[in-house]
């Protein structure tokens, strides 16, 4: 049996492993992968949309297709969630890009804004010439080429107010997405 003196000190040692842990990973900034270079491309109002109208907000980016039946209308599930947790900030966005610019065109992108119940001025459907949504995705984004995307790709990019990338996160896992949130609420607090 341990005895009352012992287990307190188990009980302190136990307190002070978790409040260090605590304090590293809070007092840990976020990485920097790269930043986001200008883009200019049409949102689903068919209006020019671009980092003009993004730099100085938090934002969250994904890449979708609305004929997808595979992860695309998960990934929208959960970026309608993010969407809706943050939409009392102003300077909080979401931003959805097409993989498949031939087809989604504004109108077919504001009709997949409509399903998700999108306040599409905080989260924007874009689609650009296929070179151009390739350019962002691998010059930008730094997350392969297209065709990867298209096929293989889940990942949710948070960008910060100076348009720099500070996470990947996979965009079908719920605990991915908690961690999302958590680092945009962080990211909210610093700046």
């Amino acid at each position: 049996m341990i005895s009352q003196r012992k287990r307190f000190i188990i009980y302190i040692i136990v307190g002070v492993v978790i409040a260090t842990l605590w304090w590293v990973t809070k007092s840990k900034p976020l990485p920097v992968f790269g930043s986001i270079p200008q883009f200019e491309m049409t949102n689903s109002k068919g209006e020019p949309f671009g980092t003009d109208n993004l730099t100085g907000n938090i934002w969250v980016a994904d890449f979708i297709f609305t004929t997808c039946g595979g992860p695309c209308p998960i990934m929208s599930t959960e970026m309608a969630d993010i969407h809706r947790t943050f939409l009392d900030k102003s300077d909080i966005h979401t931003v959805t890009y097409t993989v498949n610019p031939d087809y989604d065109t504004p109108e077919i992108l504001a009709a997949y804004a409509a399903r998700f119940k999108a306040d599409r001025s905080q989260w924007h459907f874009l689609t650009a010439p296929y070179e151009d949504i390739q350019d962002i995705i691998t010059n930008g984004f730094k997350m392969g080429d297209i065709e990867e995307i298209v096929f293989h790709s889940t990942k949710f990019a948070l960008i910060d107010r100076n348009m720099n990338i500070r996470g990947y996160y996979t965009g079908t896992e719920s605990e991915e997405v908690k961690k999302l949130k958590r680092d945009i609420a962080r990211l909210n607090r610093e700046s």
